[in-house]
């Protein structure tokens, strides 16, 4: 029988292969499109709905639209934040990873529980070590960064504008002046 009908054999194997990375692919994307879809509601729950004066509402949902989400899925979890039911915690776990490297987790979950066995699941499998709060996070600050592309501003006029709006710092790069900010 093998040697009749080769083809059938080798097929079969080839679907199996398109299957397994198709699945591959859908699981990323799912992965993704759950984040931004949690990240949508819980700006949706603290700034309201309206992307105009929800400042972090927009942003998120640029970042959708760079990553090709579904505007079905965007819809949903307005309206599943601007009804209350979403129910999202932002939690932030420390860590150590190989070598003393210090780690802050920022996750955001409807099961806090859950995702701390998680969280330290994966520090085990990758001899991490838990770390209490605020043993590593001393060592990061928060900032701001705003990118402006070098070719549609003049580095001094933005220095100026960025100095008096209260910023700490600007960088200039070959594409873009970093302003660097404050998180509020």
């Amino acid at each position: 029988l093998e040697g009749r009908h080769p083809e059938l054999v080798a097929f079969g194997r080839r679907s199996a292969k398109i299957a397994n990375r198709k699945g591959a692919k859908d699981a990323l994307k799912t992965k993704l499109y759950t984040k931004i879809g949690k990240q949508v509601a819980d700006a949706v729950k603290n700034g309201g709905s309206d992307p105009e004066t929800n400042v972090k509402l927009a942003a998120i949902m640029k970042q959708a639209q760079t990553a090709n989400v579904p505007k079905d899925i965007i819809k949903r979890n307005i309206e599943k934040g601007a009804s209350g039911k979403a129910n999202y915690e932002q939690l932030t776990y420390e860590a150590y990873g190989a070598g003393g490297v210090g780690f802050v987790i920022e996750c955001m979950t409807d099961n806090p529980t859950m995702a701390q066995r998680d969280v330290k699941q994966a520090l085990k499998k990758t001899n991490g070590k838990w770390a209490e709060t605020g043993s590593v996070s001393f060592n990061f600050a928060k900032r701001g960064v705003i990118r402006i592309p070098a070719d549609q501003a003049e580095e001094d006029q933005v220095f100026e504008v960025a100095l008096d709006a209260g910023a700490d710092d600007v960088v200039t790069e070959e594409e873009y002046i970093k302003v660097l900010t404050e998180v509020e």
